[in-house]
């Protein structure tokens, strides 16, 4: 959905839906280009990737850019499909070419923090 000339996606449960389905429910949140600073052009993505801090898996995820993102959203769609977890996300392997994106996708990346802010709740808890 074009908002302002924002694309708007969205998969899964928000965090406020997944808490209200009584998962254990965190979001890790990411904002970057979409693809590198060298690029003649690029633009900002924000992502807000839900999971479940039990079992980790990815619950749902909502994406706004200027650059088309829906089909993010689709890919989150197989994942919450597949059962993935925010581990396994984080990793996955997907499309690179420097004209079109980073090295590590910002599915990737959403995850990677996910990933990051578990192992400081682990640390402090």
């Amino acid at each position: 959905m074009l908002i302002f000339d924002q694309t708007v996606a969205c998969a899964g449960l928000t965090l406020t839906a997944a808490k209200a389905a009584n998962f254990d429910a965190q979001a890790a949140f990411y904002e970057g280009n979409y693809r590198p600073d060298f690029m003649p052009t690029t633009a900002k993505v924000m992502i807000e990737l839900v999971y479940d801090q039990q079992t980790r898996k990815v619950l749902g995820g909502q994406l706004m850019s200027a650059h088309e993102v829906s089909q993010s959203a689709n890919t989150l769609s197989v994942v919450i499909h597949n059962g993935n977890t925010i581990d396994e996300l984080a990793f996955m392997d997907m499309l690179f070419s420097p004209n079109f994106d980073e090295p590590f996708n910002y599915l990737n990346l959403v995850a990677q923090a996910a990933v990051d802010q578990e192992h400081g709740y682990r640390r402090n808890n």
